[in-house]
């Protein structure tokens, strides 16, 4: 039987993401998320990632330290088998319904997948950086990324899922040097984001 995930009917985002593909969308990205909560509807995963009238809603999440950026490469290990041997900035996955009363079922989802593949020592803010929304192709066009950046106090990680994917610090040069092996949403984060933002090293008690 088929996990059941979370989407959002195409319709009810066309006013925000209608002509934007390949790109992260920032202005509008609270009233994504609220038409998300307050819309929450449950697919199965099989019938999904054929359904062109929906979105799987994927909370994407980076972890920063600094100036460095966890890079992650995903092994044969892992279920998504168009996913093996690219490298991602992202750790996510698919939001399954919840029993849970009065919480968020998005960042309850998030931190789920989070846990569940690496472990920070030291993690401070999470912050809701944008939509990310790319129509480039049919794997893509049924997939909504949330993106979150998780900023970590010190550098020390721990990866719990060794059988699906390594992990090292990079820094934004590091990341040009393998940009053709960054899965496709992950360049969208370098282009977009990490490479506005610039060299700018983070402050703690500026965050």
């Amino acid at each position: 039987m088929s996990e059941k995930v979370l989407v959002i009917q195409n319709s009810l985002l066309n006013a925000h993401i209608q002509n934007k593909s390949g790109c992260l969308i920032t202005e509008q990205k609270e009233q994504i998320f609220n038409k998300i909560l307050d819309n929450q509807g449950f697919m199965p995963r099989d019938d999904a990632e054929y359904n062109f009238e929906h979105k799987q809603v994927i909370p994407y999440v980076i972890i920063r330290n600094g100036n460095n950026y966890l890079l992650l490469k995903r092994l044969t290990g892992q279920t998504e088998k168009r996913l093996h041997n690219k490298y991602s900035l992202g750790i996510g996955g698919h939001i399954n319904p919840d029993s849970s009363v009065g919480e968020n079922i998005v960042i309850k989802g998030l931190y789920r997948e989070l846990n569940e593949e690496v472990l920070v020592d030291d993690p401070a803010d999470l912050d809701f950086v944008g939509i990310i929304n790319d129509e480039s192709n049919s794997v893509s066009k049924v997939h909504l990324g949330l993106l979150y950046e998780l900023q970590a106090n010190s550098s020390g990680y721990r990866v719990l899922e060794t059988g699906k994917m390594t992990a090292q610090w990079v820094t934004g040069d590091e990341l040009k040097e393998v940009y053709e092996g960054l899965e496709t949403w992950s360049q969208i984060v370098y282009d977009q984001y990490i490479m506005k933002k610039g060299p700018k090293l983070w402050n703690p008690e500026s965050a």
